[in-house]
């Protein structure tokens, strides 16, 4: 019987429609055709785009016509849509753009094409010498030594002719036979030579005779097009035979690394973490969810559980190592914990994702932000998250070289402060410059590089302190709340910009260092759980400038880049660079300003870089006019609302650095020098006795004022009359009365001199 043609193959819907409720190739995921309505089977739908992809979540994707026939079982349903099919285009397109990377990365290599038609031309003249060379020298070293030979048997046998010589006649036939085998040696030479020849004329007709002619018919043919085509083959069968090493291979097609764009694998990680020594013999990681890339679209990030043992502690100190296997920089690899010890999440970027600056969500905006709940965006990670750090229970130590990026820190800060109206911004500045002079209408403080306002401030911020302790206390409490801001006055944001200005031991701030010192750390144990923050920075990282209780009270401590291991240790704390969280590994160039390591409360030890305002565009003075009008109709402009602090302060030295004082330049309330008058108390108090003697002032007068030491010729009454008539015109230049009365020391002398209540009492500070 004739068999019939096949006909087409029908397809798995028709199969369906015929066999019934009997369905081929029925898997566990093939929906039921009895359960599915009518209008799937009959007509699509239309295509509905699919929702976005969360990672670890189910995908969103729209309903598409059931499989009913099972013909495509492992295509997973958003592969099948539009995005989809795109998805799918773009690692195509990716997986081209690499292995084009790849190609002319390996040129610059001895696997490069180049070397390899080198090899192959060296390789082919190789063969065309051959290898009767050695044959040759052989043979002529023969002859040399046997020409040699006959010449000394020859000296010998005339040398024997003489008289009285003897052996004359064996003397001439050793001659003769060294002369015989002289010429043999010779004559194989000569041999030896010819044959070589003949042998590389012949292998070089075979190999350079077709080459030339076929160079000399595609020239004829084709012209200089035709002869660069032959040319082009000849390389290509050069490359072909030089494709070898010469040496053991040591390019390996298997090994994978990330820094030559292949993508993440499981076999890649288990090498990675097998070079490095964390996994052993026959241990493997266990992928929790397969390596891929981000929501992004270039980073890769696994998740995975470690073998044995193996904990995240343990994988965390091998990062660096851990990089360089898999072909990346450190800051381009980031490893954190999944919640338990033996689960962790590896995120790996192809570049430094650092490299690009971002911009503060802040800039542009005009709305309110809550920096006690929410915080202030200052900076982001390896991965893209920005970071949040609030203003409420912990105080900021920000600290790195010059150009290291810090002040972009604090502007970060400064802008979100200045768009929470229940911020109290209290800057000083120890750079002294303008810097933050066009900010100045919305600080509720603003004073440059004065260390005697901001001793006289904090003593008043000391006393504000207290005040809010008494009321948590009437109210039963440990610590503020946001309700309770209100009630205590807002949140004092104190930033102190250059510290060392002001805590210095040396220097022009010397006198008041210790005491703005003790005053800082009292502020910054107790003042974070009042509503009283501390924001202090410094490119002088040094234990002098940051004592370590100053630094244990700031928990909040951000360390760009440093000179040293031990400056970064001072940021962050005892020995935290041997645990891998060294600032003086930051680079210099001007990409990495702002790069750096934060710890907060909230965060934990995190690399960062903080986000950009553009200060040369304005973005500062423009974040400053949005926040205005926020703090006008809240109430709390700078000038315009009862300050306790700033009223205490013109209380005391008679004037105001609101807003920068009445010029607006933070340099209203200057330090004075320092009068006779001045120079007496201080002496007065050093004594510890409440008076001081005139030889006691005298002397102390004489390390400040040349004029004031006595000559060498003069005696001591002498001295003690011209110095008391400096004084005496010295304080009625001043209008000063100062009462002299004659005074009992502790040895029963009555000397004369003045005592402390009439000197304060005379003393009159004008600021």
């Amino acid at each position: 019987m004739a068999e019939s043609a096949p006909g087409p193959r029908p397809t798995g819907r028709e199969m369906a429609e015929d066999m019934g409720d009997v369905v081929p190739f029925r898997t566990p995921h093939t929906p039921d055709p009895a359960e599915a309505p009518a209008s799937l089977i009959k007509a699509a739908p239309q295509p509905v785009e699919p929702t976005s992809v969360v990672p670890g979540k189910p995908y969103g994707v729209p309903a598409l016509p059931p499989d009913l026939a099972g013909d495509t079982p492992l295509t997973p349903q958003w592969a099948r849509t539009r995005k989809g099919w795109r998805a799918r285009a773009g690692i195509v397109r990716r997986s081209r753009a690499r292995a084009a990377r790849r190609w002319v990365r390996r040129q610059r290599t001895e696997h490069g094409h180049a070397a390899q038609i080198q090899r192959g031309e060296r390789r082919v003249r190789a063969w065309v010498a051959g290898v009767d060379g050695i044959q040759v020298q052989a043979a002529k070293h023969a002859a040399h030594a046997a020409s040699r030979q006959a010449a000394r048997a020859a000296r010998r046998a005339r040398w024997a002719r003489l008289p009285l010589a003897g052996k004359a006649e064996q003397a001439q036939v050793d001659a003769e036979r060294a002369m015989t085998a002289s010429t043999a040696a010779h004559r194989a030479y000569l041999t030896a030579r010819k044959n070589a020849r003949r042998g590389r004329m012949i292998r070089g007709s075979a190999v350079y005779g077709p080459a030339a002619a076929g160079l000399g018919a595609a020239y004829a043919e084709g012209g200089g097009v035709g002869l660069a085509l032959a040319a082009l083959g000849l390389c290509a069968g050069c490359a072909l035979l030089g494709r070898r090493l010469d040496v053991e291979e040591s390019w390996d097609a298997e090994r994978t690394t990330l820094g030559d764009g292949d993508p993440m694998t499981e076999v890649m990680l288990n090498r990675a973490f097998r070079e490095v020594g964390l996994i052993r013999g026959d241990q493997s990681l266990r992928l929790i969810l397969p390596s891929g890339l981000d929501r992004a679209g270039r980073n890769w990030t696994a998740t995975l559980d470690l073998p044995g043992g193996l904990v995240y502690d343990a994988v965390k100190a091998k990062e660096v190592q851990l990089a360089g296997a898999l072909g990346i920089n450190r800051c381009q690899l980031d490893i954190t914990k999944m919640g338990r010890e033996d689960r962790i999440s590896l995120w790996a970027a192809p570049s430094d994702p650092f490299l690009k600056a971002r911009c503060s969500p802040l800039v542009g905006t005009a709305d309110r932000i809550n920096t006690w709940r929410d915080g202030i965006p200052m900076a982001f990670t390896k991965r893209g998250e920005i970071i949040f750090a609030t203003v409420s229970d912990y105080s900021y130590l920000l600290a790195g070289t010059t150009r290291s990026g810090k002040g972009m820190g604090v502007a970060n800060i400064l802008a979100g402060a200045m768009l929470d109206p229940r911020v109290n911004i209290r800057l000083f500045d120890g750079k002294g410059t303008g810097e933050y002079v066009g900010i100045a209408p919305a600080l509720a403080t603003y004073v440059r590089r004065n260390p005697a306002r901001l001793l006289e401030f904090l003593r008043v911020l000391a006393a504000e302190m207290e005040r809010r302790a008494d009321i948590l206390t009437d109210l039963g409490l440990s610590k503020a709340s946001e309700a309770l801001l209100d009630k205590l006055g807002g949140i004092e944001l104190v930033i102190v910009d250059e510290l060392a200005t002001y805590t210095a031991k040396k220097g022009l701030s010397a006198e008041y260092a210790e005491e703005i010192t003790e005053l800082l750390a009292q502020i910054a144990a107790v003042g974070a759980a009042l509503g009283i923050v501390l924001v202090l920075a410094t490119q002088v990282p040094e234990s002098d400038i940051v004592p370590t209780r100053l630094r244990a009270n700031c928990a909040a401590r951000w360390a760009m880049r440093t000179e040293s291991a031990d400056s970064s240790n001072v940021i962050l704390g005892k020995g935290k660079a041997g645990d891998g969280y060294d600032a003086s590994k930051i680079g210099i160039e001007v990409h990495n300003r702002g790069r750096g390591w934060l710890t907060t409360p909230d965060t934990g030890f995190v690399e960062v870089r903080s986000l950009f305002i553009d200060e040369k565009k304005g973005e500062l003075l423009a974040i400053m006019s949005a926040a205005l009008p926020i703090r006008a109709e809240f109430g709390s402009l700078p000038g315009s609302f009862h300050d306790p602090v700033e009223a205490e302060l013109i209380a005391i030295t008679g004037a105001s650095s609101v807003a920068g004082g009445p010029d607006g330049k933070g340099a209203a309330v200057r330090a004075r020098p320092l009068t006779v008058l001045d120079h007496m108390r201080q002496a007065a108090e050093a004594t510890g006795r409440g008076n001081i003697t005139r030889a006691e002032i005298f002397e102390h007068l004489a390390t400040v004022d040349p004029q004031y030491r006595q000559a060498d010729s003069e005696d001591d009454g002498t001295y003690a009359a011209r110095a008391g008539r400096m004084l005496a015109a010295g304080l009625k230049e001043l209008g000063a009365d100062v009462a002299e009365s004659r005074l009992r020391l502790p040895d029963g002398s009555r000397p004369n001199g003045w005592t402390l209540d009439a000197i304060e009492g005379a003393l009159n500070v004008p600021v």
